[in-house]
């Protein structure tokens, strides 16, 4: 994989982080999920090797080296600073963005808001609706809560099973990210403003709206976001084709990065 360099840029009075990879004019911008930073795309990267893209990791407000905020925010403002980030990481063409879980939540909000900065998305295993979340996440919101609001990583690992399928295998799958985070700041508070952020999110109305190629992905044994969320997001977008993964989870990036990969690159295709 090319090296990373970090960069920064400055929005509402936050000083945002996001690392850089590669050359070319259109960049592939990588938004993670629920209280992850831009890091947590590195094994990701690592898996599939080489990209004809610029690749543009973000560290959203209040993750990896992004400042944090001490006010409420909402999935909106993420996806004004992912566009903030795009314009100060250059490049003449419009990016294809693309966001697991909450990430896939913002590259939402960045295409409604920041038309002009998006060329094509991919969407894995996210929603238009941010409680759209599947019985067995229900049932295990005690624990989920417990590492929402956790600084030991032990306790985040408890949750491994709830985002891979392969029995026996999600500790291993997952390693890669519980190596990253243990050497990351956590802030509890960051972790109750996306929760509260993602509470009132809703996109499904204006998604219409949204006249880019539209990759949606998800895992048919997701037990975080149910998989029927998937569906109705590429009901909902003009020009979106869905994937249905069988035996996957909600970790898409970790249990079947090949397919995200393909996924990728079938949006790039078509822009070529």
């Amino acid at each position: 994989m090319t090296p990373l360099s970090r960069r920064f840029v400055d929005r509402d009075g936050v000083r945002l982080s996001y690392q850089v990879a590669g050359g070319g004019d259109r960049a592939l911008v990588l938004m993670a999920g629920y209280g992850r930073s831009g890091s947590s795309w590195i094994p990701w990267l690592e898996r599939v090797g080489a990209l004809p893209f610029r690749v543009v990791l973000v560290d959203h407000r209040g993750t990896g080296e992004s400042g944090r905020s001490l006010r409420p925010y909402t999935l909106a403002a993420l996806a004004d600073d992912a566009a903030a980030v795009v314009r100060d990481a250059g490049g003449d063409a419009a990016a294809i963005a693309v966001g697991e879980s909450m990430g896939g939540m913002v590259a939402q909000h960045l295409a409604l808001r920041h038309p002009r900065e998006v060329a094509g998305l991919v969407l894995s295993a996210s929603s238009a609706r941010g409680d759209g979340v599947s019985p067995a996440f229900l049932r295990s919101l005690p624990l989920t809560v417990a590492a929402a609001i956790s600084k030991d990583v032990r306790v985040w690992a408890r949750c491994d099973h709830l985002l891979v399928h392969a029995k026996g295998q999600a500790h291993e799958l997952l390693s890669p990210l519980r190596q990253i985070q243990r050497t990351e700041p956590y802030s509890r508070l960051n972790s109750l403003l996306q929760a509260a952020a993602m509470s009132v999110h809703r996109t499904a109305g204006r998604l219409g709206e949204v006249r880019v190629p539209v990759e949606v992905i998800v895992g048919a044994r997701d037990r975080v976001l149910s998989p029927r969320s998937s569906r109705v997001l590429a009901e909902a977008l003009p020009h979106a084709r869905l994937t249905v993964l069988a035996d996957t989870g909600h970790a898409i990036p970790f249990e079947r990065p090949m397919e995200l990969w393909k996924a990728v690159m079938r949006v790039h295709d078509q822009l070529t």
